[in-house]
């Protein structure tokens, strides 16, 4: 997509305000990007608002550097504003994580990552209508969409720890994670696939992922696909403490399918209704807080640039 028909939008709150920093360096390494149109807002609905009067001048592309909490935002611009037919998402990773990057299979490095968003093709990609069951309006728009995962039990744990801290470096993301692991207490919940009954006790664990990765590139989903039109449904029952050096490095590695307190499937529509005290939800790194909530995979209802 040419240079003109482009607005970048620069998070600088992602990666602990490293985007800024990818940003300047991309310009000095390709200085036709001084003539960008480039949105720095700090502020969410300020960003909203200039990148709505950027695509009302004629932008057919947004280019977001940050993590999956930016394309988490701008997808949810995208799709609230119905503008996701004609607008397409280029992604730069510089965030804490940049699962959603790596699930599409955009470069790490952010040169390799901007070339993709400059001679890619807008290709579809899945997303999620998430609903808060009881409390959104079954006939209005869902109260979120999601790109990469929605997840619970000690994910839920893991995001609202990790969301608090200032700096999210690797080491202080996994040191911080260790300890949500070891002092999570299995939380019980039911949960129904395409309107069946799928599982019902208590979880360590629930992923409805679109892409493989989540937590930092953990392939929490191996065989999921972006553009299936379906969500792969992970289910980690009730894991002893002393299991967790098991089964982490599967669930690192995407080797835990077949494991005994995993269960797996595909599906459409998924819906999970707490049992008691509950967990707060991860969607896309954001979090979201406890209660029923319906899941719909809306296949193709975004153009990414890859």
């Amino acid at each position: 997509m040419k240079l003109e028909q482009l607005v970048f939008l620069v998070n600088p709150a992602a990666g602990s305000g490293r985007a800024p920093g990818v940003w300047s360096a991309l310009v000095d390494s390709h200085p036709e990007l001084r003539a960008a149109n480039v949105v720095r807002e700090s502020d969410p609905r300020a960003a909203a608002d200039a990148l709505r009067a950027a695509i009302a001048a004629g932008a057919r592309g947004v280019v977001a550097l940050g993590g999956d909490g930016t394309a988490h935002m701008l997808a949810n611009l995208l799709l609230g504003d119905g503008l996701a037919g004609r607008v397409a998402m280029g992604l730069v990773p510089a965030g804490t994580g940049s699962d959603l990057c790596k699930s599409l299979g955009i470069p790490d490095a952010p040169g390799a990552a901007l070339q993709t968003a400059l001679e890619g093709e807008p290709r579809p990609l899945d997303a999620f209508a998430v609903r808060r069951l009881g409390v959104d309006d079954p006939a209005g728009p869902p109260w979120r969409w999601c790109v990469n995962t929605v997840s619970t039990g000690v994910a839920g744990v893991v995001v609202e720890a990790v969301n608090k801290l200032t700096k999210r470096g690797a080491a202080v993301y996994m040191k911080t994670t260790i300890q949500a692991l070891i002092g999570y207490k299995p939380v019980r919940c039911r949960i129904a696939v395409d309107g069946a009954p799928f599982y019902e006790g208590p979880i360590f664990l629930l992923a409805i992922a679109n892409g493989p990765t989540f937590g930092k590139g953990m392939k929490v989903a191996p065989r999921a696909k972006v553009d299936d039109g379906l969500a792969d449904v992970i289910v980690v029952g009730n894991l002893r403490k002393w299991e967790l050096p098991l089964r982490l490095p599967q669930l690192q590695l995407g080797y835990h399918l077949n494991a005994k307190p995993v269960m797996f499937k595909q599906a459409r529509t998924i819906s999970c209704e707490p049992i008691g005290p509950f967990t707060a939800y991860e969607l896309d790194g954001d979090v979201g807080p406890p209660g029923p909530l319906e899941v719909r995979v809306l296949a193709g209802a975004v153009r990414v640039l890859r």
